[in-house]
């Protein structure tokens, strides 16, 4: 196994949840009245802090302000994926794989700790990660690569080691910029659609096992 370093993107990766996300941001969008549909959501929110997000929307707004909208919006999100929710498909196989070859794994994620907290606590998958880094931990959110380097760095491994699965562009992005091996995840975007960023993708993580990483 080349790569000593896995890090695993959440939405959309861990979980196959997007449709959950979109369906509150749809509410939230006719409540506070911005344009919103899946095109836009595809190519704009995937991959974005929440602090890029409704400053986007809502323009230079405070902290405090940032966090009520988030609080709102992943409550709704919670509430909608409560009853659905569950690993991605062949996920913990992986994971137990991984741990059993000895490698290193993190969770690098934009999205904020109350959403990694109801994901991972839920599904009974943090014992999987030796590091997580969240939303709250970047200041820049993907494409930039920081939350690919810090995932490294935290790993205590240079970032041609490690590995990135990713589902959105901006987060591919992400994680070539830092140096990473990257593996699209067609959940969000179509196997055709990250064919020009990517050339190993993969559906879900049972067809993870194919590959020599």
């Amino acid at each position: 196994m080349k790569h000593k370093g896995f890090i695993f993107d959440m939405d959309g990766v861990v979980v196959d949840n997007h449709s959950f996300h979109f369906k509150a941001w749809m509410e939230f969008s006719k409540k506070y009245n911005f344009p919103l549909n899946s095109e836009i959501y595809r190519d704009t929110f995937n991959g974005k802090t929440n602090a890029d997000l409704f400053r986007m929307i809502f323009g230079n707004i405070s902290d405090t302000e940032v966090k009520r909208y988030g609080d709102e919006k992943e409550s709704w999100y919670q509430t909608l994926y409560q009853k659905e929710m569950k690993p991605h498909t062949g996920l913990i196989e992986y994971l137990d794989y991984l741990k059993e070859q000895g490698v290193k794994i993190a969770l690098g994620t934009s999205a904020p700790p109350m959403n990694v907290d109801f994901t991972l606590d839920n599904l009974s998958l943090r014992h999987y990660f030796d590091v997580i880094i969240d939303g709250s931990k970047v200041e820049k959110g993907k494409p930039d690569p920081q939350v690919y380097e810090l995932c490294a760095k935290e790993l205590g491994l240079p970032p041609k080691e490690c590995v990135v699965f990713e589902d959105s562009l901006a987060g591919l992005e992400s994680g070539k910029s830092a140096g990473c091996s990257i593996i699209g995840v067609a959940t969000s975007h179509t196997e055709s659609e990250l064919q020009s960023h990517v050339t190993q993708i993969i559906h879900n993580f049972t067809d993870a096992l194919v590959f020599s990483l």
